[in-house]
């Protein structure tokens, strides 16, 4: 921890990291999907994880209230048990004031609003980032093919230019290994063997992928393959995967901060126990079903934005990096006239994208 944490602060930290963590095995343990991972050790094996996103356009209000049916039994439980307890038991003249309730919900709608928008823009510029990575890989490959022509009286240059092209796609997997923390090293198979031994063991192999291509374009440049205003176009296109890697790396390692997040998930559950007493004492028992319904959407539409926070953890939210990967790699190789093109990424069940 950072020296000026103190103690509690410390401890703190690492109960709602905790909290966060079994809430994510939660929602591996629910998912249909399954990827084999590399352990310490370096033997194979299997943990439900789904980094995906949903590709269905409506979700069905059952599915909303089945998929976090614990919260949703408790909320209803209590309401139900507040409402019967003032009404049954409460003291004559004790009454609670409607303004004051209706006070305070505002004041928690705002909080909860506030932070839906910025778990939005979260999420947002992470499909953008990767939205720019396929535009410029479509861009870069596409120079590389222009630059490096096979035409006559040119010399050959289809190693050269296979193996830049090739490196790229191997960049694009080791970036989505590194946000979403995954050791499968997809990555090796576009890479030779001795460029796999100089990115080996690195904290960060994709931006050493991108050192290698640098010293590939300057040699070309050398050597006369190019001159030097088609080397400044190739490193400015070098310099934006860069910008698009250090982009999706802050989102990725840039916490939202944990007391605000639950101060607003207290506040919330606050709200829940109190409304149902406001409303109890103008509409009676009825007040269990309106309390419900509205405390329901309350902490649904905060559960979302916590679950949009973070969209690159292996969320059914997630942004779909494994489908935009396989996405520009198909491009790619088609635009080097290879025949061994993989499928598609593929929806699991029609629902979920990886």
């Amino acid at each position: 921890m950072h020296a000026s944490y103190s103690k509690r602060e410390c401890r703190t930290l690492i109960r709602l990291r905790q909290r966060r963590n079994r809430a994510q095995r939660a929602v591996f343990a629910n998912s249909s999907m399954r990827i084999i991972i590399t352990n310490v050790v370096g033997e194979p094996r299997e943990r439900h994880r789904v980094n995906a996103m949903y590709t269905v356009k409506r979700i069905s209000v059952f599915e909303l209230i089945v998929r976090g049916w614990k919260n949703n039994l408790l909320l209803v439980v209590a309401t139900t048990a507040i409402t019967f307890v003032y009404i049954e038991f409460r003291p004559e003249k004790a009454v609670a004031a409607p303004s004051v309730i209706t006070g305070f919900i505002t004041a928690i709608a705002f909080f909860v609003a506030f932070f839906s928008t910025q778990a939005y823009g979260r999420w947002w510029e992470a499909r953008k980032i990767w939205g720019t990575y396929v535009n410029d890989s479509r861009s870069f490959a596409r120079m590389v093919l222009a630059f490096f022509p096979m035409s006559d009286g040119e010399p050959d240059l289809t190693e050269l230019r296979t193996r830049l092209v090739h490196r790229h796609i191997a960049h694009l997997y080791a970036l989505k290994e590194r946000l979403r923390e995954e050791s499968t090293h997809e990555y090796l198979k576009y890479l030779s063997d001795e460029d796999g031994r100089q990115v080996s063991g690195l904290s960060s192999v994709a931006n050493a992928i991108l050192g290698l291509q640098g010293k590939d374009i300057v040699a070309a440049e050398r050597e006369g393959h190019i001159d030097s205003f088609k080397q400044a176009q190739l490193n400015d296109m070098l310099s934006r995967f860069s910008t698009s890697m250090g982009m999706a790396e802050r989102i990725k390692t840039t916490v939202f901060p944990a007391y605000y997040s639950a101060l607003i998930r207290v506040a919330v559950w606050v709200l829940i126990f109190t409304y149902p007493i406001s409303l109890s004492g103008q509409i009676g028992y009825w007040a269990i079903l309106f309390a419900s319904l509205f405390s329901m959407i309350l902490l649904m539409i905060f559960e979302v934005g916590q679950a949009m926070m973070t969209p690159f953890e292996g969320k059914p939210s997630d942004t779909p990096m494994s489908s935009i990967v396989r996405t520009i790699e198909i491009n790619l190789l088609e635009e080097l006239g290879e025949s061994d093109i993989p499928a598609p990424v593929e929806a699991v069940d029609g629902r979920y994208l990886m």
